[in-house]
């Protein structure tokens, strides 16, 4: 793996242990610019666009899922599934306002 590579998955990482998700989806949406294929820098960059309510095509991340990151992108999913869930109990009570 190059180091540039691995430097960037170290800090968009450490970004999303950090709880900074918009860090994170900034960085890594930059860093995919230079590797667009890489499956790990994918993953992190939708978990941090659902954290920040960015769009995520789900069906490409459900097309992505191996045995080996099917936890990931379960994770994914269940971040969009709350936030969509959050936004629509939002979206009732204003209308009670």
């Amino acid at each position: 793996m190059q180091p540039e590579l691995l430097t960037a998955l170290g800090l968009v990482w450490g970004h999303l242990n950090a709880y900074q998700y918009e860090e994170a989806f900034e960085l890594a949406a930059g860093c995919l610019q230079l590797w667009p294929e890489h499956e790990k820098l994918r993953l992190m960059h939708d978990l941090a666009a659902a954290e920040v309510l960015e769009p995520v095509d789900q069906r490409r991340l459900r097309a992505m899922r191996t045995p080996d990151n099917a936890a990931w992108v379960d994770l994914v999913l269940r971040r969009l599934q709350y936030q969509q869930h959050n936004r629509i109990q939002g979206d009732l009570a204003g209308g009670l306002q």
